[in-house]
């Protein structure tokens, strides 16, 4: 390509830096398209309008100009959306505004660009605002899997062919973008790191699409998605030596009432894609070699690679009226469990009796889970086990039943010793799963581990809704 005119600016291509930290050593060739894609503009002026035909030439995408008359097409065709204007006093121009506003964009990515003149009383498309701009678009974005785009700066007259040839090496780095996302897993690895980004805020940094994965921070450390486990960089180059990080869906209690909100849904709905509402969330097809180990990524989390390391972050607190020992960072969701429960004794005879019929309640203790190689979370100090007085009859963890010659998978529900329902919710409230949904059921554990809280209240089995934008007085669409 030819060396372009110094007044005709591309402040911070997002796709350049992803392109640049790329291992030599990698294997990944991106594609050469995005899917299906649609180019959508509102265009005040022409350059905008030679952008936006020069993005979709490059994409093999189709054009849909807002001002026009034609309806929007079904958004479940495309999996990618380029959508740019001509700024407007350095803002995104109202009726663009208002159309993503509108729209829901079900999970498809979304890559925005935009074309500002230089002026004195508007706020600059450089570099210095390309962050501003890209934040304005991701606020008003519905339902999309944003990528931060890049805006054409234009200084005095451009010629139409210099303008095309910019925005055609634009679109060939978003491209490039995109295929390597594809590459290291999709939709399915950005999920999954924004859930436990999400998941577990205090210790870990937000979701980063670098040297061609998916990667976390904690304590200093890059963790890479590596083909479904977490691993430091030293490890990510040989993730078949690990096994995959374990992630199932949990149902929760149901609200109480039909209009009681999850309160894991709003991350469920910020992560979770709605094309895949195929049930189980599985990870991908992967190779895994004989003899591979778990990943540190959770004893790291709970800081408990060793016995001795595990002991220093665990503390004792008083939950329910018992002394239990537990890790530091479970103590307030633990305080917000107590408090709920107590408040729900005032009213609740059952909840009443259940906490009188309370034996004992037990927490860290390092040890693996009973018959297996892996790590209980008993050994974290982010389980608790709540042991009643009395059985009554009643059938409380597989492996006890087991051990009285009884075929503990033939015994019902109403046959396990289950704490009260409503007791069972407030702990699924603040992050805690419930061994009583287990096959091998173990109805006084209860663990830490909201990850899979969103997990399961993220499950949509119906199919998506799109929001289209209605006819405006003006006849547009």
């Amino acid at each position: 390509m030819k060396k372009l005119p110094a007044y005709f600016l591309l402040p911070m291509v997002f796709t350049l830096s992803g392109c640049a930290l790329l291992r030599k050593d990698s294997a990944v060739i991106p594609d050469e398209r995005a899917g299906p894609n649609l180019v959508i503009y509102f265009a005040e002026d022409g350059n905008t309008r030679r952008i936006a035909r020069a993005i979709a030439q490059r994409t093999g995408g189709e054009l849909f100009d807002i001002s026009g008359k034609k309806p929007l097409p079904n958004l479940l065709g495309y999996e990618t959306f380029f959508v740019g204007n001509s700024l407007v006093e350095g803002r995104i121009a109202a009726p663009l505004e208002d159309f993503l506003a509108r729209t829901d964009f079900i999970d498809a990515k979304l890559v925005p660009f935009w074309t500002s003149r230089e002026k004195s009383d508007s706020r600059p498309a450089a570099s210095s605002s390309a962050e501003d701009m890209n934040g304005d678009f991701e606020r008003i974005v519905q339902g999309a899997r944003f990528l931060p785009g890049g805006g054409f700066l234009l200084a005095g007259r451009v010629k139409a062919k210099d303008i095309e040839e910019m925005a055609g090496a634009w679109a060939e780095a978003a491209l490039t973008e995109l295929g390597l996302r594809r590459a290291a897993g999709g939709d399915h690895a950005e999920d999954m790191v924004k859930l436990f980004a999400a998941a577990y805020g205090g210790r870990l940094g937000p979701a980063v699409f670098q040297d061609g994965d998916w990667t976390l921070e904690m304590d200093g450390v890059i963790w890479y998605y590596a083909r479904g486990r977490f691993l430091p960089q030293e490890d990510a180059g040989r993730a078949e030596d690990f096994r995959p990080q374990f992630l199932y869906r949990y149902s929760p209690e149901p609200p109480a009432r039909a209009d009681e909100a999850s309160p894991w849904q709003d991350a469920a709905n910020r992560i979770i894609s709605r094309r895949q509402s195929s049930g189980f969330y599985s990870v991908y097809r992967m190779s895994v070699n004989p003899g591979a180990v778990r990943s540190p990524f959770f004893e790291t989390l709970w800081q408990a690679r060793t016995k001795e390391e595990a002991f220093s972050h665990q503390q004792w607190i008083n939950f329910l009226g018992r002394s239990v020992q537990v890790h530091r960072d479970i103590i307030e969701p633990l305080g917000r469990v107590e408090a709920r429960i107590q408040e729900l004794a005032k009213h609740d005879p059952e909840i009443r009796e259940w906490l009188n019929n309370l034996a004992s309640i037990t927490g860290w203790n390092w040890r693996n889970v009973a018959g297996s190689e892996n790590r209980s979370y008993h050994a974290y100090g982010a389980a608790v086990d709540l042991l009643m007085k009395a059985q009554a009859g009643m059938e409380t963890y597989w492996q006890w039943t087991a051990a009285k010659g009884i075929d503990w998978r033939s015994v019902p529900a109403e046959k396990r010793q289950n704490p009260p329902a409503v007791a069972i919710r407030a702990f699924e409230e603040q992050g805690f799963i419930w061994g009583g949904r287990w096959p091998r059921y173990d109805t006084m554990h209860f663990e830490y581990h909201p990850e899979l809280l969103i997990l399961g209240t993220g499950r949509d089995d119906s199919p998506p809704q799109i929001v289209q934008m209605p006819s405006r007085a003006a006849g547009n669409s």
